[in-house]
């Protein structure tokens, strides 16, 4: 089973270094590795065409693996768990719903894990 897990780094190079790991003997990388970089936060603010506040980023830089077996357990103090599924998906429907269950299993108390009934949105 495919496993999708999101990970942030200190910077661009600690993400390099770990993604280093899980190259072969040839050099191959042995995971689909994502590199979403430097996460939008707040959008700009604009006011017509004029910027009138920049985006804010995030410090961290995020990275997603699409793992294809269980996850590096190198790994796991980078990961962290956005509501699903964040900002990218790798388009697998089973792992997104690995992903979901899984986040729900951690975070039982989440909204996305319990939605409001039709009846509380009225």
């Amino acid at each position: 089973m495919m496993i999708t897990r999101k990970y942030e780094f200190v910077d661009e190079a600690a993400a390099d270094a770990a993604i280093d790991i899980l190259r072969d003997e040839e050099g191959n990388l042995t995971e689909n590795v994502v590199k979403l970089g430097y996460l939008v936060t707040t959008p700009a603010q604009y006011e017509g065409d004029v910027e009138i506040s920049p985006a804010i980023v995030s410090k961290k830089y995020a990275v997603d693996v699409h793992w294809s077996n269980k996850p590096n357990q190198k790994w796991q103090e980078y990961l962290i768990w956005p509501t699903p599924m964040g900002i990218h998906s790798f388009g697998s429907s089973s792992s997104r719903d690995e992903y979901a269950y899984a986040y729900c299993v951690l975070f039982p108390n989440s909204t996305y894990c319990n939605p409001p009934q039709p009846e509380d949105i009225i």
